[in-house]
């Protein structure tokens, strides 16, 4: 039995008679399967099921009211809008792998995504399996959120570097009612839940004419992405952070010349930015949060890390960044 179950079993100590060991290893290892069980549930239905929901979504005080629709097409193609309704008029749809972001104060632009950034992790959207090297899953009961009965899950990260999140799933459709983001150390960061739902067989009006709806440019032109030219290297990530994407390119709004990094465990991704250290200006920083961020300096380079971790694990990327040897020898 892994650790990771070990520490679910002595979890269920708490709560449970003493004397039956044997039980609570029994009970954490039903935990973790029916957690998994529910996850995938989950996931299938933010991709398959047609609905309206309203919802917040909230960042220590900022609060964001947001209307979301989505529907599935055709068994191949699922849809998405969503309309925030705070601040500057900005809505964001999805077809498929595509997601159109528009936006009055930042201005509209193109991302090839399958989920809508920002709203809820990617991951929500596939197998457990796909993140179960790095993360626990143990359903524990349940409580009524939005007026229906939910049940809890615990995701766990298996080490420190990582959040924590805490997910509430409709016990009829498996819909996600609730998130909550969290530290290690249990201080919620970030929170989402719906305030009102309802399920259509069909998809939702506001989805039947997106196809004429002009698209934005692409937020940068694959055509004038270059090979990465700043010798810095990351020399330490989280188990299970894989590269997904590296190259050069100018900052969408600063124009800065900066080599950039996207790693992703499956869950979250994390993004690392390298300029020449004068030409960037900034302090250095840490900033801890929904998003957190660290600005250091290595090497006459700047090293911006930002991703959804911990503060302290974002510096000790940001600390490790080293010259390359195959670069330094070109």
């Amino acid at each position: 039995m892994t650790k990771y179950v070990v520490a679910i079993a002595l979890w269920f100590v708490a709560i449970a008679p003493i004397g039956a060991s044997a039980q609570q290893e029994v009970n954490a290892e039903r935990a973790a399967n029916m957690g998994q069980i529910w996850f995938d549930r989950m996931a299938r239905s933010l991709r398959d099921l047609n609905f309206e929901a309203t919802l917040v979504q909230s960042q220590g005080q900022r609060i964001q009211p947001l209307l979301w629709f989505h529907g599935n097409y055709d068994h191949k193609t699922d849809l998405e809008l969503l309309i925030y309704l705070n601040g500057a008029d900005t809505r964001a749809l999805r077809v498929g792998d595509q997601t159109y972001y528009y936006s009055q104060a930042g201005g509209s632009y193109t991302l090839q995504s399958d989920v809508t950034i920002g709203l809820i992790p990617p991951a929500f959207y596939e197998p457990f399996a796909n993140i179960n090297q790095h993360y626990q899953v143990i359903a524990s009961g349940g409580m009524r959120v939005t007026g229906r009965p939910a049940q809890y899950l615990r995701l766990i990260s298996r080490d420190d570097n990582r959040y924590h999140y805490d997910l509430w799933v409709d016990r009829d459709s498996g819909m996600l009612l609730k998130l909550q983001m969290m530290t290690p150390q249990g201080e919620v960061l970030e929170q989402l839940q719906l305030t009102s739902i309802s399920f259509s067989d069909q998809i939702p009006e506001q989805l039947t004419e997106v196809s004429a709806i002009q698209r934005p440019p692409k937020l940068y032109d694959t055509q004038q992405l270059a090979e990465l030219r700043f010798p810095l290297r990351p020399s330490w990530l989280p188990a299970g952070f894989d590269l997904r994407r590296s190259h050069h390119r100018q900052l969408y709004d600063t124009q800065l010349p900066t080599d950039y990094f996207l790693f992703s465990d499956g869950l979250t991704e994390l993004s690392i930015y390298v300029s020449d250290q004068r030409a960037q200006k900034l302090p250095s920083l840490a900033y801890q949060g929904p998003e957190s961020l660290v600005n250091t300096f290595v090497d006459g380079h700047a090293v911006t890390v930002v991703g959804k971790l911990p503060a302290d694990t974002l510096r000790r990327i940001a600390e490790n960044m080293a010259i390359s040897t195959q670069e330094s020898q070109q």
